[in-house]
């Protein structure tokens, strides 16, 4: 199961270093890349529930198909696109593309994980996947960057030195769209989704599900949190290499190194996920007080972040930020899981990521804003806050449902 994740995963980390540089090869500015990212996880954001629910009632193997074939429309007219329209369609096929894989991998690795037998915790289990999946996101990162200095790009009809990353995405897409037949187990594709096949519809199914997630008192506080750190991810994400580049403008260094960095951060978050089953026992098994130190102090991280003037410091500081921004992950999604019926989980992991697209959505527009007319380091600054005072959300859930989640671990 690890496999098709990691390799998803590596062709989603080729555009990373330079998505954001190969949006102004298209004359976009920042306050516009906020609109066309808005716009891109927006789409995500509408098409997450009633796409988590397909998934559950119609097959894992089918829904997540038809994302890769999402992703290589989305990339090939990006690769075309030479004005701020086009860049806005293409990001709403790759927004789909997300919203279509949304969930469908994790919760099929879940339903697995808890029907074999074992002495290992589900913590433990995807703190081990989620190692694959960063390295795999790593591995991309680090060939992305190298794309563009490759030499390799040779063909006139390319308006930027990014647009080979856009054609690697599509072959390996292809590549993955012909392979998975066979990465995929065969009694997967067999049995998935016939437990999960319920008579209600699919509208009916992610009602459920919201009205779950927003009554339940741990999954309240989990989807609340989650709302801001799509804001804080988004913020991040979208910012950080136009600042980068101000940093490097005098040192006239390549795209190498943002894609070093990138790499370096995902291999910082499999060491984040690996550490976290040995930092959860300190705090005694509470994925909550884990939650809510750890996003305390990635918030504090963010804060230095955004007062880096050199390229070591903030390669240090970034890599500091996202080691303690992802510490908590396998505890959320521990926490998310263990509270959620086996039938609508797909659905609830699609809802968890609705609310990381409407916060990015929301962090998209407003601190794309700031960071044109007031400085990327303002709209950092003001993430941090958000981020610290979320965290503390996590004290709100009450220590016996933990303690009886946990015992199911």
């Amino acid at each position: 199961m690890a496999s098709p994740q990691a390799l998803h995963c590596s062709i989603t980390g080729l555009i990373v270093p330079v998505l954001i540089l190969l949006f102004q090869t298209r004359g976009v500015n920042l306050t516009e890349i906020g609109i066309v990212m808005a716009l891109w996880i927006g789409t995500t954001a509408l098409l997450e529930v009633p796409l988590g629910s397909f998934a559950d009632q119609f097959g894992r193997v089918r829904t997540y198909r038809l994302s890769l074939l999402m992703t290589i429309l989305g990339a090939a007219l990006m690769l075309q696109a030479s004005n701020l329209i086009l860049v806005m369609v293409s990001a709403v096929l790759l927004g789909a593309a997300r919203a279509i894989y949304s969930g469908t991998l994790d919760a099929w690795f879940y339903d697995q994980f808890q029907s074999i037998e074992g002495e290992a915790s589900d913590h433990s289990a995807l703190a081990k996947i989620n190692i694959m999946v960063t390295f795999g996101l790593a591995l991309g990162s680090l060939i992305g960057g190298w794309l563009p200095d490759s030499g390799l790009v040779h063909f006139s009809w390319m308006q930027s030195i990014y647009d080979i990353n856009l054609l690697v995405i599509i072959t390996a897409s292809i590549a993955l769209l012909i392979v998975t037949q066979w990465l995929v187990p065969i009694e997967l594709s067999k049995t998935e989704g016939k437990s999960e096949v319920r008579p209600s519809n699919l509208l009916t199914k992610g009602r459920q599900a919201l009205r779950l997630s927003w009554h339940h008192s741990v999954l309240k506080p989990v989807m609340q949190t989650t709302l801001v750190l799509g804001m804080v991810l988004s913020c991040v994400e979208n910012l950080w290499q136009p600042y980068l580049s101000g940093l490097l403008s005098e040192r006239g260094t390549g795209t190498q190194v943002f894609g070093l960095i990138s790499a370096l951060y995902f291999l910082m978050a499999a060491i984040s996920s690996w550490l976290s089953v040995k930092v959860l026992s300190w705090f005694s098994g509470s994925h909550r007080m884990l939650l809510l130190v750890s996003r305390v102090a990635s918030g504090g991280a963010l804060f230095g972040l955004a007062l880096t003037t050199q390229l070591e410091s903030f390669a240090i500081v970034y890599l500091l930020f996202f080691f303690l921004f992802t510490l908590g992950e396998n505890s959320q999604s521990v926490l998310l899981q263990d509270n959620t019926p086996s039938h609508m989980r797909s659905t609830m992991l699609s809802i968890s990521s609705l609310m990381v697209t409407i916060g990015g959505m929301g962090a998209s527009l407003g601190f794309g804003y700031l960071a044109d007319h007031f400085g990327i380091g303002v709209s950092w600054s003001i993430a941090a806050i958000l981020l610290m005072a979320s965290s503390m959300l996590f004290a709100l859930i009450p220590a016996e449902k933990e303690k009886r989640g946990h015992s199911l671990v």
